[in-house]
C-alpha cells in the first residue's frame, strides 16, 4: 500500500511522481518516448525477439530508489503504473517499467537536463501556475 504520493512535474511528455512506502522514497517517471521502442528497450528474452512486439509508441517508466526496490513493494508500484496508463491505447503502446538503484532527485535532473536542458529546480516559477508544466 502506498503511504504518500506527490505528483511533482507534469509536462506534455513526462511526468515525476513523489512516492513513499513503508518509509522508502521512490521517485516514478513516466516518459512518452513519441516513438517505437527498440528491441533492447524492450528487455525481452531472445527467444522472444520479435519485431511484431514493437508498437507504435512506447512509453517508458523509471523508477528510482537510493535502496534496492522491496520485493513487497514491485506489485504496488506496478499497479500504480498501470493505473497513469490505462488509458493508453495499449494494443499500440509498449509500457515498459524498470528500477534502478540511484538517487531519485539526482537521477530526475539528469533525465530532466538530457531531455529538456533544465534541472528540476529551473523550471521557471510561470510555468509551475497551470496544471500542464510546460
Amino acid at each position: 500500500m502506498i503511504d504518500y504520493f506527490e505528483r511533482i512535474v507534469r509536462l506534455t511528455d513526462l511526468e515525476i511522481w513523489s512516492i513513499r512506502i513503508e518509509q522508502i522514497h521512490y521517485y516514478l517517471v513516466i516518459v512518452d518516448e513519441r516513438r517505437k521502442a527498440s528491441i533492447e528497450e524492450l528487455d525481452l528474452p531472445d527467444a522472444i525477439i520479435d519485431e511484431d512486439i514493437q508498437r507504435t509508441n512506447y512509453v517508458s517508466v523509471s523508477i528510482f530508489s537510493e535502496i534496492s526496490v522491496k520485493e513487497e513493494h514491485i506489485e504496488v508500484l506496478d499497479d500504480y503504473v498501470k493505473r497513469f496508463t490505462d488509458h493508453l491505447a495499449l494494443a499500440h503502446c509498449n509500457v515498459v517499467v524498470k528500477f534502478y538503484l540511484e538517487q531519485p532527485e539526482i537521477a530526475v535532473d539528469r533525465l530532466l537536463l538530457q531531455k529538456y536542458g533544465y534541472k528540476l529546480a529551473d523550471i521557471p516559477l510561470k510555468n509551475l501556475w497551470h496544471l500542464n508544466q510546460e
